[in-house]
């Protein structure tokens, strides 16, 4: 069985932006993931951040946006989850914890149980995470 990895927005992010010194890690790992190498892990609330921050910094078209974000429900091995009640309950403990902020407490709750691995950029975030789920970088894989 592969490894599951939980994909944070600023992952697709990088590659979508092709963000100067992020672009060719964040496209290995989604690449890996579309070969099968991996299953991915996201949730709908990274694909709505995708999208806000998409059309607040992107000079595209708002069709090609949602062109775009669509093109991520596409990619082979890429599972998209809703987070449950379950989940928020989890997340407000985590929050307790940890002091993270409400959302990314609930991505947290959610990696821990569909994926091996929380995949992000956000410092802050895998610094108070950490001790939840493990927190890696895609070029550490």
């Amino acid at each position: 069985m592969s490894e599951r990895v939980f994909i944070d927005s600023n992952i697709f992010l990088n590659f979508l932006l092709r963000e100067e010194g992020f672009y060719e890690g964040s496209k290995r790992l989604l690449s890996k993931v579309e070969k099968g190498e991996m299953e991915g892990i996201t949730t709908l609330i990274n694909i709505m951040e995708i999208l806000a921050v998409l059309r607040k910094r992107s000079r595209t078209k708002d069709s090609e946006i949602v062109k775009d974000i669509e093109k991520i429900g596409e990619i082979k091995n890429l599972e998209i989850i809703i987070p449950s009640e379950i989940h928020i309950a989890q997340a407000f403990e985590i929050q307790k914890k940890s002091k993270l902020l409400p959302v990314d407490a609930i991505l947290v709750s959610t990696a821990r149980d569909f994926s091996d691995v929380f995949i992000s950029r956000d410092t802050e975030l895998k610094k108070k995470a950490s001790g939840f789920v493990p927190m890696a970088e895609p070029e550490d894989l």
